[in-house]
């Protein structure tokens, strides 16, 4: 198995298990044959359950995936400079199945997941001599939050993925999922001790470029800078997945050296509900050969404030999104 590209998780931070509102986790029960349900440790009349699949979300008829590759096209040659894929999934709900089979008298509650490890792999298909051969092109162990996922590939696994889409070549794109939830577990002597248990299922992701031309969109980075006006984009998807639940805003101070000598400044900010992608314009010609200047400044939920040293940046992106991503390209 290859591995192609660290993963990058887009993920909210979900619902923390308290004492009072646990599955007991020694008294499962099957519903219906498929659904696996738990009573509260506690309360009786709840039950959580354990969703059986996971599905592409979709926001008015349309699957909630992207897949944005940047380029640098200029004089007609081509280079590739990188990717962005993002998927939202669902775990399905079970409430109205439960409704039906065991009654409306109930409360039912999906399990709060503790964690999450999400593979994301195609197969390409194989031949007589040759059987298919599943490739990973990302992994990040991540805690459950909500249903979204981004991925940042790298020019090797951009180019990899992108030709897979285009040619037809995969029997499938699909997403792996390995989770962790916890409970209550009764001891030999009936008191109760802390428990876990583990599940697995997957999703074969249901897009393609030649149904969903729409859902894959080539940037040509070349066209962001003209004229010596700066323009650019700011990135972060911190707070669409949770990676730093600690931090409630994220703002970044970005300063120009004018074509007069004088500096030309903005800011852009993030927070829950924002746009992941911020587009900038400079109003006046940059000196020529000049180069931006950003610091970040992230305020956490106790109020503390983390700015960092002013840092140089020339990239037409500028990524603050707070990935942890293990790369493992190929050479």
């Amino acid at each position: 198995m290859k591995r192609l590209a660290g993963f990058a998780g887009l993920l909210l931070a979900g619902a923390v298990a308290v004492l009072g509102a646990d599955p007991l986790l020694t008294r499962p029960e099957t519903v219906g044959g498929t659904i696996l349900i738990y009573p509260d440790h506690a309360k009786p009349g709840i039950y959580y359950y354990v969703p059986r699949s996971l599905a592409l979300a979709r926001t008015f008829g349309s699957p909630q995936f992207f897949f944005y590759k940047y380029v640098y096209v200029k004089a007609g040659a081509e280079t590739l400079a990188g990717a962005v894929l993002a998927l939202s999934v669902e775990f399905t709900d079970e409430t109205a199945e439960l409704k039906r089979l065991k009654g409306p008298s109930f409360e039912y509650r999906p399990v709060a997941f503790s964690r999450v490890k999400c593979d994301l792999s195609y197969s390409e298909i194989g031949t007589e001599a040759a059987p298919p051969a599943a490739q990973a092109l990302a992994e990040r162990e991540l805690p459950w939050t909500k249903k979204s996922f981004t991925l940042p590939l790298r020019r090797e696994s951009a180019t990899l993925l992108w030709k897979i889409f285009e040619d037809r070549k995969a029997t499938g794109l699909s997403v792996e999922c390995e989770f962790a939830f916890d409970g209550y577990e009764l001891d030999e002597e009936g008191a109760f001790k802390e428990g876990s248990r583990t599940g697995r299922m997957s999703l074969a992701v249901p897009v393609s470029m030649q149904d969903d031309p729409g859902l894959f969109k080539v940037i040509n980075l070349a066209d962001k800078v003209a004229f010596n006006y700066r323009r650019m984009s700011v990135l972060c998807f911190d707070f669409a997945n949770g990676t730093g639940a600690d931090v409630v805003k994220i703002t970044a101070e970005i300063d120009i050296v004018t074509a007069k000598g004088q500096k030309d400044f903005k800011t852009v900010t993030f927070a829950p509900g924002s746009e992941t992608q911020q587009d900038l314009e400079f109003s006046v010609p940059e000196a020529k050969g000049g180069r931006y200047r950003y610091r970040v400044t992230k305020i956490n939920r106790d109020g503390r404030a983390e700015k960092t040293p002013w840092t140089e940046g020339d990239d037409t992106f500028l990524d603050l999104t707070t990935y942890e991503i293990s790369v493992r390209d190929r050479p």
